[in-house]
């Protein structure tokens, strides 16, 4: 009986360890691609204020009302 107890537990600390291996892998995947994006955000960003620089700004005058 001692021995199957033993078993267990072996079993037990094997499998805690497989989780905390595989939810490490999916945190890690997750942060880079969270960086990923961040990055391509950025260049569009920088990409897009170079071209609203050639359009003319909206002023007053030039706004639209709605109403309802």
């Amino acid at each position: 009986m001692a021995a199957l107890e033993n078993l267990r537990e072996h079993w037990l600390v094997v499998g805690t360890e497989l989780l905390v291996r595989a939810t490490r892998g999916i945190c890690d995947g997750s942060l880079l691609n969270a960086d990923s994006g961040r990055a391509d955000t950025r260049a569009r960003i920088e990409e897009w204020s170079g071209v609203l620089s050639l359009y003319a700004p909206v002023t007053e005058k030039d706004s639209i009302r709605v109403s309802a």
